[in-house]
């Protein structure tokens, strides 16, 4: 990674990269390892529940539309 340069967007995930990083190092058995991937599933699990409290948000917003005719 030192010294390489490639195009990236300016916005980037600071969690990816971080665990992108880290995936690249090596002896994947210890127990540093395990509470990573730990910590990967947390996260996600996360935003898991971020989107789908939205959905229900937004699910419960279309219950009380009312289709119309128009003519």
């Amino acid at each position: 990674m030192e010294g390489e340069r490639t195009h990236r967007s300016p916005y980037f995930c600071p969690m990816s990269r971080f665990f992108e990083a880290f995936g690249k190092l090596k002896d994947r058995k210890s127990p540093f390892w395990e509470h990573l991937t730990k910590a990967k599933i947390e996260l996600l699990e996360a935003f898991k529940s971020l989107i789908e409290e939205r959905i229900q948000d937004l699910k419960g917003k279309t219950e009380g539309l009312k289709k119309i005719e128009v003519e």
